[in-house]
């Protein structure tokens, strides 16, 4: 009985290694909404969120090379990527996983519905969130295509 119970409380012991939170910064103004409710839904999906408040937005946008047309309201780093906007959790996980060669994902301006501006649709239309910015030419194209 007395190897059981080493045997599971080993186990609990090691189970919050296994699942360590995924390390975030995020840069937001301080003073937007939308950035906010963007930290939380990160949290509640597992990652550990630095929030770094910042009155020059544009600065750290060109720092870490997002384009105009990609450019949203907060700018995130997560395992080397940079994360533009209201990107959903999926679409940064299969960026984790598959480790692509870019510099990050969009979800360019401030898309309605999608995680922190309002609740995400099931069922509605198909549209592109999420754009990879290719480091030779800046060029974007479709990485994670949503449904709602």
């Amino acid at each position: 009985m007395f190897k059981f119970r080493a045997a599971v409380l080993s186990l609990a012991l090691l189970a919050p290694l296994a699942q360590a939170a995924i390390p975030v910064t995020l840069y937001k103004s301080p003073t937007c909404g939308c950035c906010e409710e963007y930290v939380k839904y990160l949290k509640t999906n597992g990652f550990a969120v630095d929030a770094v408040n910042s009155n020059d937005m544009n600065r750290i946008k060109q720092e870490k090379h997002v384009g105009n047309n990609l450019a949203s309201c907060h700018t995130a780093l997560i395992g080397g990527a940079v994360i533009e906007g209201h990107v959903p959790v999926a679409a940064i996980q299969k960026l984790l996983h598959d480790k692509p060669t870019l510099i990050g994902i969009s979800a360019p301006g401030m898309p309605a519905n999608s995680p922190g501006m309002g609740v995400m649709r099931a069922g509605g239309h198909a549209q592109d969130l999420c754009h990879r910015a290719q480091p030779e030419s800046q060029a974007s194209r479709i990485f994670h295509r949503i449904t709602r």
